[in-house]
């Protein structure tokens, strides 16, 4: 007889406090004895599993991740899965491989992260998160229109942080909750794009400026169209009171002479472009091939590992720069 019955539990129980979907993987920690059923030998009398509470929570425990996975470390970072399997295999980033959930995954310590984000130049990297909410996939500056009575009224986000924040066009703050019941809504919704592959970015500045109806923020309502925050960086420079944004190459389908002259009076660095198919903007990044032994070559990546930097280019780069 059962002394206490209420902690006998089935296998779907299992599942749901172990966060498992699929009956096989209870099924691999039972034949490796992680996981004991209570009638192992007489299951068929039952016709099903039945487990100890006790025995299933001494499991999660054991379960408990042993580290930050690379998904976790990819999202801090914000970079992604990939690149941080990369900085991994070049032992830029210290992992160790654990089974976790019957898998052979690799996992970061805390500690590991913080001191690679201190000395890396990827950590330091602004991350997409001051500038693109995208869990409500609302951006740094984007436009919010209300149209009443053939007039229209306009906002601009100010804050993409909680609660995000918005003012209109007579200065009056608002949160999202209270833009969207006075009327307001996104002028355009922000798709996402594919990674631009193609290397640099083109660098504007912008005065910063609480004058929802501004012009030079309808650049930066092009660039969420036309590249998404995928393919962009915004960094704020609040002593100047101005913010940078960084693109990658694109082809912008619009040809007027105005928006060219527009582009070019925030311009820092990169060119612009008329084309037959509309107006251009690429870096300014020029190929330059070198040759050097194998010796060098194996000397430089150590060189370059050692002062976190992702290449042999960045490397040559930061040694320009530095003369």
């Amino acid at each position: 007889m059962i002394d206490n019955p209420s902690k006998i539990i089935t296998i779907e129980d299992v599942m749901r406090i172990l966060s498992i979907s699929s009956k096989k993987t209870i099924y691999t920690y039972i034949q490796q004895g992680k996981l004991n059923p209570i009638n192992k030998d007489d299951w068929h009398i039952e016709g099903r599993y039945e487990f100890s509470l006790e025995d299933v929570a001494r499991l999660k425990e054991e379960l408990k991740k042993p580290g930050l996975t690379t998904k976790e470390v990819a999202q801090q970072l914000d970079i992604s899965v990939t690149t941080v399997n990369k900085y991994i295999k070049q032992e830029l980033l210290p992992a160790f491989q654990e089974e976790y959930r019957g898998i052979n995954c690799y996992f970061v310590h805390e500690k590991d992260l913080k001191e690679f984000e201190r000395t890396h130049e990827i950590g330091r990297k602004p991350s997409k998160r001051h500038f693109y909410n995208n869990e409500k996939n609302i951006a740094l500056f984007q436009l919010f229109v209300k149209k009443q009575d053939e007039k229209e009224e306009f906002a601009r986000i100010i804050s993409v942080e909680n609660p995000i924040m918005a003012i209109t066009e007579k200065h009056q703050e608002l949160t999202l909750d209270e833009l969207l019941h006075q009327g307001f809504e996104a002028s355009y919704t922000i798709e996402s794009k594919k990674i631009i592959t193609k290397e640099g970015y083109a660098t504007f500045v912008f005065k910063q400026t609480a004058y929802a109806k501004s012009t030079l923020y309808k650049l930066v309502d092009l660039f969420y169209q036309y590249l998404s925050p995928t393919n962009m960086r915004i960094t704020p420079q609040e002593e100047k009171e101005q913010f940078s944004i960084e693109i990658k190459p694109v082809l912008l389908t619009e040809s007027s002479q105005e928006l060219v002259e527009l582009l070019e009076s925030v311009l820092v660095s990169g060119k612009i472009n008329k084309r037959s198919r509309g107006i251009y903007i690429d870096s300014d990044l020029e190929v330059i091939r070198v040759k050097v032994t194998s010796d060098l070559k194996e000397e430089l990546q150590q060189k370059a590992k050692e002062l976190g930097k992702r290449n042999i280019e960045e490397l040559l780069l930061y040694a320009l720069q530095k003369l």
